[in-house]
């Protein structure tokens, strides 16, 4: 039987309170600690309208994998039987193990466990850099962005600049990006491999935790304060956006990258952790089918925009501030209307 919209809004409000749950950034859930495990922020609660995989009071806990399936069942668990309203309907239905994310096969827990990473021996920040002036840093961006060298101390990392990747206030990897244009770097590498010799990698990374796990300039983005967020590729379309959009000390919205044209399901968890409600994609250019398929992804659970790069060749960071206004003033899309323009073109 449905709950009426008043019983609906009152259990809500009963299980937000017995479990010290927050909503999520897009508000279809309610996310807080396990009832079962203890783990924190992995127990969700769907309270959207109902879809054919999803009905309201459907829980899943990531961590332990404990699932209910009914309104009923979810107070039963959580020792607030006096909430139940209505008689119990369908408890051998077969368990819908998608509930908070549309999984492909069965459930699948949200592993955001990070191990906090050293950067390399005698890293140290610097606040000016060659290479780095070179692609457009100012001031401003080496005192936001922390961005560093091993200062001629280490042969392994003395031609690299080291980015370190925070979250949560820890150092959970970091981006290391050869100080060589990639053209010199390539003809190297074509002369090493006649010769033997050693090759240059251009980007040289942490392997201690998997990237699809990492979000860079996650900090950024402050929980049940920070609004909306930009996805970008990497870490210069980050430093780009943010400082031609005058980002550094905007709380409502934040710039973040994925580290590639997609986004994962722990990335996914991540944002809504932080309760953001709107995400705008800004994969470059020629990501047309990355951006679709992210864009589908993401709008059961956020509100989308797409912000589209008209020039295929180009990056935020080969844009002019003047080009990036336009984009957000005039080239904001829903999903659809991305999908329909592309058809057209």
């Amino acid at each position: 039987m449905e709950l009426s919209h008043t019983d609906k809004e009152f259990l809500i409000a009963e299980i937000t309170r017995e479990l010290g749950a927050s909503k999520d950034g897009g508000g279809k859930n309610l996310i807080a600690r396990c009832p079962f495990c203890g783990k924190p922020g992995k127990f969700g609660v769907y309270i959207g309208p109902p879809t054919v995989r999803k009905k309201p009071f459907m829980s899943h806990c990531f961590s332990c994998g404990r699932s209910t399936l009914t309104p009923e069942q979810l107070v039963e668990q959580i020792g607030r039987p006096d909430l139940i309203l209505t008689p119990t309907a369908e408890l051998d239905a077969p368990l819908d193990t998608t509930l908070l994310f549309p999984l492909e096969e069965g459930p699948e827990e949200i592993d955001d466990r990070l191990d906090i990473v050293p950067l390399p021996p005698f890293y140290r920040r610097c606040f000016a850099h060659p290479y780095l002036d070179g692609r457009g840093f100012t001031i401003d961006d080496f005192e936001y962005f922390p961005v560093g060298t091993t200062r001629g101390l280490n042969r392994r990392w003395d031609d690299y600049v080291l980015f370190p990747i925070i979250d949560e206030g820890d150092t959970v990897g970091y981006v290391a990006r050869h100080t060589w244009p990639k053209a010199e770097i390539d003809a190297h590498n074509r002369r090493a491999k006649r010769s033997g010799d050693y090759k240059i990698l251009r980007y040289r990374n942490s392997v201690e935790n998997d990237f699809v796990k990492l979000l860079y300039n996650y900090d950024a983005a402050i929980k049940d304060e920070t609004d909306t967020v930009v996805l970008v590729e990497g870490i210069f379309d980050v430093v780009a956006l943010v400082r031609k959009l005058e980002l550094y000390d905007n709380t409502r919205a934040a710039v973040v990258a994925t580290f590639g044209k997609k986004i994962s399901r722990t990335q996914v968890f991540k944002l809504q952790n932080k309760g953001v409600r709107t995400v705008v994609i800004g994969y470059d250019g020629d990501a047309v089918e990355a951006v679709k398929k992210t864009a589908a992804e993401l709008s059961e659970w956020f509100e989308v925009l797409v912000a589209d790069i008209p020039d295929p060749a180009k990056d935020w960071e080969d844009l002019t501030r003047e080009e990036i206004y336009d984009i957000f003033a005039n080239r904001l899309y829903t999903p659809f209307e991305y999908r329909l323009m592309k058809v057209q073109e």
